[in-house]
């Protein structure tokens, strides 16, 4: 025998209350006032840690450069840019400009054909910021390290770096 079962009469209710969509809008509201100022100073430190890749990315070409060409190639980096040039002669191999109010110390180092620094041993430390950007425990200002072995790295906080 077969049981038969009652139709359904209507589907049940699907979808999300008039009282359950405020309290969500209430707590995103919430949490955006929260994070918002501290959402800026995210900004702020990606641009940074940009900066300072860019500067890294240069001289690692800086390097290359010199090793492929088997001649002195110079880096010289200014407050707004840094430039990879032949040292014999001075030709520009590439330029490249800091964007975003960023800035970085002035400094110049040559790499040999060897990609060493010249004369060996030299270091060099160049440091990045934002225009109107105190450097802190929360405002990492990155910097770009050239050791004297050649070895290049960006380190995360100035302020603890060595």
């Amino acid at each position: 025998m077969r049981h038969l079962t009652a139709p359904r009469c209507g589907s049940p209710a699907r979808g999300l209350t008039l009282i359950e969509v405020m309290v969500a809008l209430v707590i995103l509201a919430l949490t955006i006032t929260v994070a918002g100022p501290h959402f800026g100073d995210f900004i702020v430190n990606t641009r940074m840690r940009e900066g300072a890749n860019s500067l890294q990315a240069q001289a690692l070409y800086a390097q290359s450069e010199a090793l492929k060409r088997n001649a002195t190639v110079r880096l010289t980096i200014t407050s707004g840019a840094a430039q990879v040039t032949l040292a014999a002669n001075g030709t520009v191999l590439r330029t490249h400009t800091l964007t975003n109010g960023l800035g970085a110390d002035a400094g110049t180092i040559d790499f040999g054909s060897n990609g060493l620094p010249l004369p060996f041993g030299t270091e060099l430390a160049i440091n990045v910021g934002h225009t109107g950007t105190t450097c802190s425990q929360d405002m990492r200002c990155p910097g770009l390290r050239i050791d004297g072995g050649g070895g290049i790295r960006v380190c995360s906080n100035k302020l603890s770096c060595t």
